[in-house]
């Protein structure tokens, strides 16, 4: 069962990064301004392209990598739990740092739950999948 959980978590992860990097890609300020950010100049068009598209690019070919088996499965849910759980580190110093969701998009909220899923579902992987 755990070898099946860990692909469907490799798949489902990598179309959500896939996701970001074509919707961070196509429409860099519709992207930002959908996290409450706005870009003034190329500088900040550049860091859309490089932390979402091109971060989260990485990501999902890692993914696909080892699928493919030309990576080691538990190295793609470190990956993944290391990825998942810096976010959800930095997303509560901002609760402490803000005090609470108040000013924040419903983009930002429903990132707190996917990157919480994401950390849970990778760290299960890890510790399920015998591949």
């Amino acid at each position: 069962m755990g070898n099946k959980f860990g692909t469907v978590v490799l798949v489902v992860i990598m179309l959500f990064c896939l996701l970001t990097t074509l919707s961070a890609g196509a429409r860099p300020d519709r992207f930002a301004e959908q996290l409450g950010l706005k870009i003034v100049n190329a500088g900040g068009t550049n860091e859309v392209y490089a932390q979402y598209a091109g971060f989260f690019l990485a990501v999902a070919i890692i993914c696909l990598a080892a699928l493919l088996g030309q990576v080691p499965r538990a190295a793609a849910y470190m990956l993944l739990i290391a990825v998942f759980g810096g976010l959800i580190a930095g997303r509560a110093f901002s609760l402490g740092a803000n005090g609470g969701l108040a000013g924040f998009t419903p983009m930002i909220i429903a990132l707190y739950a996917i990157d919480a899923i994401g950390l849970v579902v990778s760290a299960t992987a890890l510790a399920f999948d015998r591949t």
